[in-house]
């Protein structure tokens, strides 16, 4: 079976699966992809490559014992091997009291037109195409990066009667650009799952001028400032917020959203009136599936809700045992936006650092999602609402909860590493000390 089996494929091979596992329970995952990657440094292509895997994971359950075996091969004797292998462990295992039986039927809402063909065919000399826009900015610059895209499917099917499939594609560009005296340093990148919608040219400009702005930096001591956050500085810390909504941790009191006492923050306001959290995977740009792992449908849902938190996610085991519904293990993220300008961003900034991107990001404190990084690739002074001159970069120590806590005006939402969000100002964000990197 080469490349990214169809769904009556991936149906058939599934249930030849289920077949041989007769007599006991059964979730059987089918997981393919496509994947060609072109990667370029120092103005120059480095390396090119095309790589197919498909994977084959059966969980046999027997009562409530459990266990897992995959294979790569999918021949009627590496079927029969992998179902066996699971077999015998889960007779063999430890009882799981957590376990929860394969689901049966379950209806889905996918993301229409999630799978793009032109983007699932890109040979690779249409990469070196896209790769050259980008190394045309190479007179100013030292360019580096990665051109990859993906033709994506998964598949499940269980004894009990759950079929799922879901096809799509992925494409991620990334460019770096370094001055030739090696001080300054820019960035541009995007994601998503047309390739048509990405123009690596573009993106190697921005990064460019990036670089050619912050060279010759100075420095500025260490403090609370208010910041302008650019789009991938926003999801860099906004991963480590929608990380913290299940409510087993919440409820246990191990989690930023469980009162103190006892019992969970639902129904709190935490959050300005602007402050929306949701997710989609319906939005076929944020490349994610219908269900989880499991095969449990997953809805868009609103998280939090112009700054009242609404919702926390509750898989399968936890809700029933705390009688609520569940709600699978959510993806699909989004950080509703504003409608102001970049511009009006920094209008609104007498003093303050506007900063491209973080790197490195590290938890401090996962009660307080209190992280810790470093800024990278474009920093800079704002005064009196303009951008006056580059700084250092900074180590900094924030939470995405005070930085939207704290925030005051966003732009229109973008997707920016595999979720929507705006470029957004807050206040007192936490610059604790001077980085010499660039």
């Amino acid at each position: 079976m080469g490349g990214t089996p169809s769904k009556g494929q991936a149906t058939q091979l599934l249930d030849k699966v289920l077949g041989l596992a007769r007599g006991v329970e059964c979730l059987a995952s089918l997981s393919a992809n496509r994947h060609g990657n072109t990667r370029f440094a120092v103005n120059e292509i480095s390396s090119s490559a095309d790589v197919e895997k498909t994977t084959l994971s059966v969980t046999i359950q027997v009562g409530k014992r459990q266990a897992t075996a995959t294979t790569n091969q999918l021949d009627d004797r590496s079927l029969a091997d992998v179902v066996g292998r699971a077999t015998r462990m889960a007779r063999l295992a430890p009882e799981n009291p957590e376990a929860m039986p394969p689901l049966g039927r379950q209806t889905y809402r996918g993301a229409v037109n999630a799978s793009d063909a032109a983007t699932a065919n890109l040979t690779p000399a249409a990469r070196a195409k896209a790769v050259g826009a980008a190394l045309a900015y190479g007179k100013d610059a030292q360019i580096s990066g990665f051109f990859e895209h993906m033709a994506r499917s998964h598949a499940l099917a269980s004894s009990s009667g759950l079929r799922a499939h879901h096809e799509w594609t992925t494409i991620d560009v990334r460019v770096t650009a370094r001055t030739s005296d090696g001080s300054g340093s820019g960035w541009g990148g995007g994601t998503g799952h047309r390739a048509a919608e990405l123009d690596a040219g573009t993106l190697a400009k921005l990064a460019v001028d990036k670089a050619k702005s912050s060279a010759r930096p100075t420095k500025l001591d260490p403090g609370r400032y208010t910041v302008v956050l650019e789009p991938a500085a926003v999801s860099d810390l906004f991963g480590w917020l929608t990380g913290a909504f299940g409510a087993r941790r919440a409820d246990e009191g191990r989690s930023f959203f469980s009162k103190p006492g006892g019992g969970t923050r639902i129904g709190e306001k935490l959050f300005p009136d602007w402050v929306t959290v949701k997710n989609d995977p319906t939005d076929p740009a944020l490349t994610t599936r219908p269900f989880d792992g499991d095969g449990m449908p997953l809805a868009p849902t609103t998280w939090i809700d112009k700054g009242t938190v609404k919702a926390l996610s509750y898989p399968r085991y936890w809700a029933s045992k705390q009688n609520k519904p569940p709600t699978g293990s959510p993806a699909g993220w989004i950080l509703e936006g504003g409608k102001v300008s970049r511009d009006d961003l920094l209008k609104g900034v007498k003093r303050g650092v506007l900063i491209t991107r973080f790197w490195y990001l590290r938890a401090l404190d996962p009660q307080t999602l209190l992280v810790t990084g470093l800024t990278r690739d474009g920093v800079y002074l704002i005064e009196n609402g303009a951008v006056t001159r580059p700084l250092t970069n900074f180590r900094f120590n924030e939470s995405p909860v005070q930085m939207l806590a704290k925030c005051d005006a966003m732009t229109p939402a973008t997707i920016s590493q595999w979720v929507r969000v705006p470029a957004l100002r807050t206040h007192e964000f936490n610059l604790a000390s001077v980085s010499e990197a660039v």
